[in-house]
């Protein structure tokens, strides 16, 4: 069994590997968030998970736009392993995947209940994601380039500390 996660910041070519995954026979997730308007493809990212991912950060004090600290948002994830774990073996198979940015910042939260998991990540200027964001929601260029500085940071650190 391998479980493959895509890490990176929104509005950085996450949603582009993991239809990749997808069309090559990896099972991403049992009902999926469909195209829209900002990327007509689809965005290959399981709703439960996003919905699992939103409420981790909830509980911890933010949301996928203002980061908690990496701490509460592992302390958050404690408090429901039984869901996260549950979450994961529902979705297991012997090649699966999935991709929610907001796993980013909580992966450590699923990193003990994956099978032989397989890192992917997605690294884009953070210029370049600012300005797709200031398309897509508005954001504040300086705020876009600062929100995918510390994902980028917080999916850096992770990695590097996988071995």
């Amino acid at each position: 069994m391998k479980t493959i996660v895509v890490l990176g910041m929104h509005r950085s070519a996450t949603s582009l590997l993991a239809r990749g995954l997808s069309k090559s026979g990896v099972f991403m997730g049992h009902s999926l968030l469909g195209k829209t308007e900002c990327n007509p493809w689809g965005h290959f990212e399981d709703i439960k998970l996003i919905n699992l991912n939103d409420k981790i950060l909830d509980a911890a004090g933010g949301s996928w736009d203002n980061p908690p600290n990496e701490l509460d948002i592992y302390e958050a994830g404690y408090e429901i392993r039984d869901e996260i774990k549950a979450a994961v073996k529902k979705r297991e198979r012997k090649l699966w995947g999935w991709k929610d940015p907001r796993t980013t910042l909580t992966i450590r939260c699923y990193q003990s209940f994956l099978t032989n998991p397989i890192y992917m990540s997605c690294v884009r200027d953070p210029k370049e994601v600012a300005e797709s964001l200031k398309r897509r929601d508005n954001m504040p260029i300086d705020a876009g380039i600062e929100l995918a500085k510390e994902y980028n940071k917080r999916m850096l650190k992770f990695l590097s500390e996988q071995t």
